[in-house]
């Protein structure tokens, strides 16, 4: 089986905007809604079989951009939540607020929409998905998130499949695992 795991389009933002926790949350919320543009890269070729995409707007915009077929939207490749970890009262750049989200979220902190194993839960039940529907010759593309993508490349080369995300994978490109 060969995936193509492709992340979404970024959206704009200023990563050093100073906000209060409450204007993180706010922005929180905008980023799981809003849409993005498409930007110069290529269009998947006729090779792949089938699209799983996020059901957050920016996968789905991207995926459609990408595949010209029926595409099969799931909940269970939507980024993790950012989840303010940091007490509302304080000012950080952005960055800041989503860097500490993530280490609330490694810490399994309460404060989190959805904790480590809740996470790798949903991957492991898509991947359950993918293995049944799918055999050793099939060509599947996925469009998901770069901090999902993380941890699906890893239970994927724990599975056997060959292939590598970068750290900070671009919008748009589709990185191929081989099994």
């Amino acid at each position: 089986m060969i995936l193509g795991l492709a992340r979404h389009f970024q959206i704009p933002h200023k990563k050093f905007s100073l906000l209060n926790g409450g204007a993180f949350d706010t922005w929180s919320e905008w980023y799981d809604t809003t849409e993005v543009h498409a930007r110069e890269v290529p269009k998947a070729d006729s090779s792949w079989e089938k699209c799983y995409c996020s059901n957050l707007p920016r996968a789905m915009y991207t995926a459609k951009w990408l595949y010209p077929g029926p595409i099969e939207v799931t909940p269970l490749l939507r980024e993790v939540p950012y989840s303010r970890f940091l007490p509302r009262n304080l000012h950080f750049p952005l960055f800041m607020w989503t860097t500490s989200s993530r280490v609330g979220w490694f810490l399994n902190h309460k404060s989190q929409e959805e904790n480590r194993y809740q996470t790798f839960e949903r991957i492991e039940k898509f991947l359950a998905v993918l293995m049944e529907r799918h055999g050793k010759n099939d060509r599947v593309l996925i469009v998901s998130h770069g901090f999902l993508m993380q941890y699906l490349e890893k239970e994927l080369v724990q599975r056997g499949f060959k292939g590598d995300v970068p750290l900070r994978p671009r919008g748009g490109i589709i990185y191929e695992f081989k099994s």
